[in-house]
């Protein structure tokens, strides 16, 4: 798994800087901006929703998870959905 980890965390802040560059940018702010977010965030609420409940069937029927493995869900869940919210701000941006 450590193998996997490096080349994520390139992902993940690249993603940060493609959030951190629309949402505080001045392409964030203005009409078009805010459907973009608003757009992304219906997506991604669910998201982590359902990945919460994945997690918890998996430790509850599956294995149980001990604290790394909480602490790894959690980090695994939070930068995944933020990875997805870029992609979609990036798929936004081209198609609105």
């Amino acid at each position: 798994m450590e193998w996997f980890f490096f080349p994520y965390l390139v992902v993940f802040f690249i993603s940060l800087f493609i959030w951190f560059k629309f949402q505080f940018g001045e392409e964030g702010k203005d009409e078009r901006g805010r459907k973009i977010i608003n757009k992304s965030y219906s997506i991604i609420f669910p998201m982590f929703i359902i990945g919460w409940v994945i997690i918890r069937v998996v430790e509850d029927f599956v294995m149980p998870l001990n604290g790394d493995g909480w602490r790894d869900a959690m980090w695994y869940l939070i930068t995944g959905i933020m990875i997805l919210h870029s992609v979609l701000i990036f798929i936004f941006r081209q198609r609105y």
